[in-house]
């Protein structure tokens, strides 16, 4: 190694350290192994446009929390554009690089084979309107530690990668010798070549040698498997152990930081060399320019195929562009259809007007109704299939959906409502991210659940709607599922939509009032003498309801509540016109009901569940809950006597 690189890895070093120390959390001892790393990958592999960081074709890099100082330090050695003051903020509140928006352990495996799984399909559309041409054709890195290989999440989502035989896919793990148990030496001890070339992958085991890693590299970019690298670092080897296990998971102690600024000739805290930058300018420029050229050579020439230009508009863009009108649509009285059936129509189109859709399902396409329907299904063989089906990996389905939209796509992912708290991570890091991610629910209730009603939804609901950043829907009818689409194409954030299998008819329902979260189905014909709230499949049962209380001389009001988190968002004047203080109000859905309760009277005024069931019908169940039609009828009669 010269000196001049050794100083450039230094410089990388100090910089992590320096986000580290000043955070106050980190973990100092993986700089130490890592910094070669990053700095050879930035250096003699990666594709990347030093001067615009958005480049289309840039080379995906994806890191664990850990090396996310590393990865912040090298990029500001290495691109123009990034700042060194975003550096000092590391960590601090709402800064650029605040740490917070990172995945659970193994979701940045996850991560990245959705990111490597996007390209072959954007590949794939690119190569049907041109043989052979490169304009999508990165590489994905993920740099992890190999802790991070341990969850079963990692390992759901690598045995999905090669499945699917992602070639474009490299990972280069870090080993080191320590664990966070480090009285027991086996901790990591297991045969990884073996386990991962059981999954299709070509393994290369190799020292922390610049030549060991680069030749590794050089063989996994003409791989026609996944990759990955494993790197044995002499980290937390033998004689450094003691002084390894010190720094393992914590940032340095000044006295410690500032030794080590004499060595690496740094006197100031987040310096970079002049020296050092114009030796990267120069060898970078010397390696890339060529191929820079040429890329936009090759850009401009392909332009003029307007499929290709709307692909390249896209990837420019970062998010797909979309039009929908639901007001278009229209409905006959006499509809009547399963919600699921509804809204695989309205899915499907709204996927006919963009490529950049895609549906994924665990397995359970035949259970959701949830598909583009004219599409094949992604494999190997089909990189242009526009429904994933992920095979009970339910967990790694969250986490590579989270990758493909990094890319821009819009997606719907699918599964039954009891699968919701498995997703939850990735609903979060969806939500946080504003990712275009729309998950799709279904099987809503104890009256329709999954599977042979074995499993039912109890809390799912409310945990969904507490979620900050996720537009909830829970749509009563078609008129519904059209308004929910038409303001999550226009919102384009992360959204749930939680649909029944029951068969519903047309209601009173408007899709224009969806936008408002709640609105009036009922209008009362006189003076008020109560409101009912409901959601979903219970606003027919409300509207029944409320129709025979006409027998009592009772006037009801019924309001349909299809996202309480857009109606919390709606001005106090029209929150309060539509539920007076004054009114007596009823809350029902087959849910905890938590989230609607605090717009009933009072705890009696609230028709939910409150534990779960043992088996039976339908009607077993709702007399078990007292939530049958008459049951609900007479406990409102008994409350309005009070």
């Amino acid at each position: 190694m010269s000196k001049i690189e050794e100083s450039i890895i230094n410089n990388i070093k100090m910089l992590s350290l320096d986000m580290i120390y000043k955070a106050g959390s980190g973990d100092a001892g993986i700089v130490f192994s890592g910094a070669h790393i990053f700095y050879n990958l930035f250096m003699n592999h990666l594709i990347f446009d030093p001067n615009n960081k958005d480049f289309i074709n840039r080379d995906r890099l994806v890191v664990t929390n850990r090396l996310l100082p590393l990865l912040y330090a090298t990029e500001s050695l290495f691109y123009k554009d990034v700042n060194l003051d975003d550096l000092k903020d590391y960590k601090a509140f709402n800064a650029k690089y605040n740490g917070s928006k990172s995945l659970i352990k193994g979701g940045s495996i996850a991560k990245a084979v959705g990111v490597s799984l996007g390209r072959e399909y954007l590949n794939g559309l690119v190569n049907i309107e041109q043989e052979k041409c490169h304009l999508v054709n990165f590489k994905t890195y993920c740099l992890c530690t190999l802790d991070e290989l341990m969850p079963g999440l990692a390992y759901e989502a690598m045995s999905f990668a090669g499945n699917q035989q992602l070639n474009n896919l490299i990972f280069i793990v870090i080993k080191d010798e320590i664990s966070k148990d480090s009285s027991n030496k086996e901790t990591f001890k297991e045969n990884l070549e073996d386990r991962f070339m059981a999954l299709n992958y070509n393994v290369d085991i190799i020292n922390s040698s610049a030549s060991s890693l680069n030749g590794a590299l050089d063989d996994a970019k003409n791989s026609k498997k996944c990759n990955i690298i494993i790197v044995n670092s002499p980290y937390g080897k033998s004689s450094s152990r003691e002084n390894s296990n010190k720094y393992f998971n914590k940032p340095l102690a000044k006295e410690e930081m500032d030794k080590l600024r004499v060595t690496y000739k740094l006197d100031n805290p987040f310096t970079i060399s002049s020296s050092i930058e114009s030796e990267i300018r120069k060898n970078i420029s010397k390696r890339l320019s060529k191929y820079l050229i040429n890329y936009k050579s090759s850009l401009d020439k392909n332009s003029k195929d307007l499929k290709i230009k709307e692909i390249i508009d896209f990837l420019n863009l970062g998010k797909a562009s979309l039009e929908f009108n639901g007001e278009n649509i229209r409905i006959d009285d006499d509809y009547k259809e399963e919600l699921l059936k509804s809204n695989n129509k309205i899915l499907n189109v709204i996927a006919s007007k963009s490529p950049f859709i895609l549906c994924g399902s665990d397995d359970n396409f035949i259970y959701t109704l949830s598909s583009i329907n004219k599409a094949s299904v992604m494999s190997k063989d089909n990189r242009t299939g526009r429904n994933i089906l992920f095979g009970e990996r339910t967990l790694a389905m969250g986490g590579i959906f989270c990758g493909i939209a990094s890319l821009g796509f819009k997606l719907f992912i699918s599964t039954p409502l009891i699968n919701e708290s498995i997703l939850k991570p990735f609903i979060k890091y969806s939500s946080l991210n504003n990712l275009d991610i729309n998950f799709i629910f279904t099987h809503d209730s104890f009256i329709n659940a999954y599977e042979n009603n074995e499993y039912h939804a109890y809390d799912e609901i409310d945990d969904l709607r507490r979620m900050p950043n996720l537009i909830t829907y829970r749509p009563a009818d078609i008129n519904e599922i059209i308004g929910t689409y038409n303001t999550l194409v226009k919102l384009g954030k992360s959204s749930a939509i939680i649909l029944g299998n029951e068969i519903t008819p047309k209601l009173s329902t408007n899709e224009k009032y969806v936008v408002a979260g709640a609105y009036r189905v009922k209008k009362e014909d006189g003076p008020l003498d109560g409101i009912i709230i409901a959601s979903g499949g219970e606003v027919n049962i409300a509207l029944t309801i409320a129709e025979e209380l006409k027998e009592y001389n009772l006037v009801f009001r019924v309001v349909s509540m299809v996202s309480s988190s857009l109606f919390a968002i709606q001005s106090e004047k029209y929150r309060s016109m539509l539920l007076p203080f004054d009114v007596k109000t009823f809350t029902l859905e087959y849910s905890s009901g938590d989230c609607l309760s605090k717009y009933a009277t009072g705890n009696e005024y609230v028709f939910a569940i409150n534990n779960f069931y043992v088996g039976g019908t339908k009607e077993e169940k709702l007399n078990y809950y007292h939530l049958n039609k008459d049951a609900i009828k007479a406990k409102i009669i008994e409350l309005l006597k009070k």
